[in-house]
């Protein structure tokens, strides 16, 4: 499900082909093949395109552009130039990291509208979202031992992001001292701040409830300051030939402790088999396998994975109920008014708060 409101590609490939001129310094770029996919997209307006611009090796190749969307955010804030373009371009060069290569950003928002930027497309399949990769699609057709295959070299992928050594790379922009001291402290500022920006005008007592708790347990982890990916799992992979070749999608990501990113993962498997009523798939890693695997590659011990989790069924949650008042705004005539508050990650989050 792409970006409501986005732009009609027509006129982007124009607009487009014009600022790739200037970008290039050629008298004439060709922008093809310009689409809007139809599988992702909920936080950032997303088009697929082709450009040509030179008859000499490396005058033409096959992009993704990522703008900034123009309304109907899931956070209450998104900068795709820091967050993501800045993030991907320090991971190419520091780290064995398989991120696209960036290309060029626009961050003024003269030309679009909104800032964007552009990266190399990838080659190889992304576990979807719609049908769940757990109940069909060409995940569900492998054999149970290559899925198992799959599933580590995710988790794989997930580690390098996490032994980066932020501060000597200069990961520093995405510090967010404007929720208080990195660390902990940060942490919860920042959800403190989400979770009053999502619920202004919406009684919600399930994630009022959840808050309390995390609020009441949140870990006093300072030592462990790492770099994490945030929306970490196998949706915002690319796979070719069972291994990852692409990490995808950076609007989360954040200094914290990487266990964070390690809960997310974990939760969202939990979303797409429990909360949908689906069992786990043979060849899918249990939760215990998962850790284990992190936790080799990371070179250290789980120490509050169980919070971290919660966590990310609160955060989740969060995102559905922006979700649902995006929903309501598009239409309104159709619109499930209970979305918000009874949905599958609510289902994963009671289940994981009262265990």
């Amino acid at each position: 499900m792409p970006v409501a409101g986005q732009r009609n590609p027509e006129e982007v490939g124009v607009i487009l082909r014009r600022w790739l001129e200037d970008v290039l310094h050629e008298e004439r770029v060709e922008v093809t093949d310009l689409v809007v996919p139809q599988s992702s997209g909920f936080s950032n307006e997303t088009f697929l395109f082709d450009a040509s611009w030179s008859d000499a090796p490396g005058g033409s190749g096959r992009f993704v552009l990522r703008a900034q969307p123009v309304d109907y955010g899931l956070f209450p804030h998104i900068d795709v130039i820091a967050q993501q373009f800045e993030t991907m371009r320090l991971l190419g060069a520091c780290s064995d990291v398989p991120v696209p290569r960036t290309r060029w950003a626009e961050p003024t928002g003269a030309v679009l509208g909104q800032p964007f930027f552009v990266m190399d497309r990838l080659d190889g399949q992304v576990p979807p979202d719609s049908p769940p990769y757990a109940m069909d699609g060409w995940v569900m057709d492998l054999e149970a031992a290559d899925r198992r295959t799959l599933f580590e070299s995710g988790i794989d992928a997930l580690a390098r992001i996490n032994r980066v050594d932020w501060r000597a790379n200069g990961f520093d922009h995405l510090d967010r001292p404007e929720h208080g001291p990195t660390g902990p402290v940060q942490l919860r500022g920042y959800f403190d701040h989400y979770r009053n920006w999502a619920l202004a005008d919406l009684a919600h007592p399930v994630l009022e409830d959840a808050w309390a708790q995390l609020e009441a347990a949140w870990p006093d982890d300072g030592h462990r300051l790492e770099l994490t990916w945030g929306d970490a799992r196998p949706g915002n992979q690319m796979f070719a030939d069972l291994a990852c070749v692409g990490v995808f999608d950076w609007e989360m990501a954040a200094i914290a402790n990487a266990e964070s990113d390690l809960g997310w993962w974990n939760f969202m498997q939990r979303f797409h088999t429990e909360g949908i009523g689906v069992a786990l798939p043979d060849g899918f890693l249990t939760r215990d396998e998962t850790v284990l695997r992190w936790e080799q590659q990371v070179g250290r011990s789980v120490e509050h994975l169980d919070f971290y989790e919660r966590l990310a069924a609160f955060h989740f949650c969060l995102i559905m109920v922006m979700m649902s008042k995006n929903m309501h705004r598009l239409d309104p005539d159709n619109w499930d008014a209970g979305f918000a508050l009874n949905n599958p990650g609510i289902t994963v989050l009671q289940s994981l708060f009262a265990s």
